[in-house]
């Protein structure tokens, strides 16, 4: 039995947000390559999330709090390097299969602890609205399901996520934008 301890001391909260490039050390589960990269991608595409990045200041750093959950997730799920675990998103043009939005399209989110389906609707470009109902949030827990950094985490990447107001696309990231929140979500398209 592993166990998981992290602390919430103010020190842990003042922490600079980590940076993301060639500093990294490559055995690190949050080391992103964040460099332009042709493809073709859209809305469609896959997505993985990297983290949440300030949007006043547009700086190559991500969130504390993405890191420390990742890294209770891989801790607790045996320190896999082969197997780390990916919160996607994906969007479909196909009308969502919960009942009371059968009209509308449907999207996939996959969590550390959550796979939430739901449908959005993008009516001009560039605005992006999703909706997951209580019934579309199916919970599924591993070793680090309940420890705070995932708690966390999955609370402040929620209400991120319920208030999504628009999006943007540039090269193979796609920014996530919402409502009263001062950091964008970040994604990088996943590759075939």
């Amino acid at each position: 039995m592993i166990l998981l301890l992290f602390g919430c001391s103010k020190e842990t909260e003042e922490q600079e947000p980590l940076p993301v490039g060639s500093t990294c050390n490559p055995k690190d589960i949050c080391h992103y390559d964040l460099s332009d990269k042709s493809g073709a991608n859209d809305l469609f595409s896959s997505w993985e999330f990297k983290g949440f990045q300030d949007i006043t200041t547009d700086q190559r750093t991500l969130d504390n709090l993405t890191y420390l959950a990742k890294t209770a997730v891989f801790a607790g799920g045996g320190e896999d390097y082969a197997n780390l675990f990916k919160v996607t998103f994906q969007l479909s043009k196909e009308a969502s299969d919960l009942s009371e939005c059968q009209n509308l399209a449907a999207f996939n989110l996959r969590t550390l602890i959550n796979k939430i389906t739901g449908w959005y609707s993008s009516n001009e470009p560039g605005q992006l609205s999703i909706v997951a109902p209580e019934k579309g949030i199916e919970f599924i827990p591993n070793h680090a399901s309940s420890t705070f950094p995932v708690l966390q985490f999955e609370a402040a990447f929620l209400k991120a996520s319920e208030s999504v107001e628009s999006y943007e696309i540039k090269s193979n990231k796609l920014y996530l934008t919402s409502k009263e929140i001062n950091e964008k979500l970040l994604f990088i398209a996943i590759e075939d």
